[in-house]
């Protein structure tokens, strides 16, 4: 057997894993509550532009929705890696296991 298993997780798989595992940790009132602050930020620059007719609050507003954007857009792909990391190492070994019992 190898010093390191290519079915063994990583620790970031391990942290993944762990954090779904807690429905406080993962529950999307959390996500919703976190996005909801970018939102109402942005919104409230937005209305603030508006009504003081300053443009640089308005680009604020676009800019806090544009980052917010992007880090889960890249977020989203690191995630998404690892995530088929994880159910491809769960099939592998789900299928080692059963091998493992047809054989017995």
């Amino acid at each position: 057997m190898p010093e390191n298993d290519p079915l063994e997780f990583t620790d970031r798989e391990r942290y993944i894993i762990s954090y779904f595992r807690d429905r406080e940790l993962s529950g999307s009132r959390r996500h919703l509550g976190y996005s909801g602050i970018f939102l109402l930020s942005s919104l409230a620059c937005v209305i603030y532009a508006v009504a003081r007719d300053d443009q640089a609050f308005g680009f604020v507003g676009y800019g806090l929705l544009l980052t917010r954007l992007c880090y889960l857009m890249i977020e989203g792909r690191r995630w998404n890696a690892d995530f088929q990391n994880i159910f491809r190492k769960y099939d592998a070994k789900v299928k080692e296991l059963s091998e493992a019992r047809k054989k017995q």
